[in-house]
């Protein structure tokens, strides 16, 4: 197979992957100086105390490490094989190396899913089976939180990263009756992207039907 010919068969989510992971310490440095405090209250005052979180696409381990000063137990997992050697180093528990479409894990087994600036790189037409992988690890009544950039459709930002941008009326239908979520709350919010960027997100909190 020609150079050419490996190119082509790149998808924007590895081009994505490979930029994360070609400026995984430059990044990472960044993130772990912005606090989303806020958010992650929202998140841990709807679970028990103690409970068990997956960090789902956890970046520099910022929020997993802050989970487990505040006495939770937590797993993570990271698309990019850089950032998740400096999770494990940052936060001390290994991080695993994974994606969100091939993402699998034992059924039931979080009280919270803690998806942070990480769904937002899924390619929009793979965005319901991501949740389904996801529901699938939660608890009954466990809770999933995740943030997009605010906007519509899908775009690749100007450092060649792909990102699919949600609204309210993109991401509700996501989580409709039959899509086994039984509380949905959105709001939006400006705040601070990576390196500083202010940008427009929408926030959302759902919980997994409890029976």
């Amino acid at each position: 197979m020609t150079a050419r010919a490996l190119k082509c068969d790149r998808s924007p989510i590895d081009d994505t992957i490979g930029w994360y992971n070609r400026t995984a310490e430059t990044y990472a440095a960044d993130t772990l100086v912005r606090n989303p405090v806020e958010l992650r209250t929202a998140f841990l005052a709807r679970l028990p105390r103690g409970s068990l979180i997956l960090d789902a696409g956890s970046g520099s381990g910022r929020d997993t490490l802050a989970f487990l000063e505040a006495g939770y137990e937590v797993e993570a997992f990271d698309a990019s094989e850089e950032l998740a050697e400096i999770s494990t180093l940052v936060t001390g528990r290994k991080t695993r190396v994974a994606r969100f479409e091939s993402f699998t894990g034992p059924q039931g087994r979080y009280d919270g899913v803690w998806a942070f600036a990480s769904l937002l790189h899924v390619a929009q037409h793979d965005l319901p089976d991501a949740l389904d992988r996801l529901a699938h690890v939660l608890k009954p009544g466990g809770w999933l939180f995740a943030n997009f950039k605010l906007g519509q459709g899908e775009r690749i930002d100007g450092y060649g990263r792909h990102y699919t941008d949600m609204d309210s009326e993109l991401l509700l239908p996501l989580f409709g009756d039959a899509s086994g979520w039984s509380e949905v709350l959105t709001s939006v919010q400006t705040a601070e992207a990576a390196f500083g960027e202010p940008t427009g997100w929408v926030n959302l909190l759902a919980r997994k039907s409890p029976d």
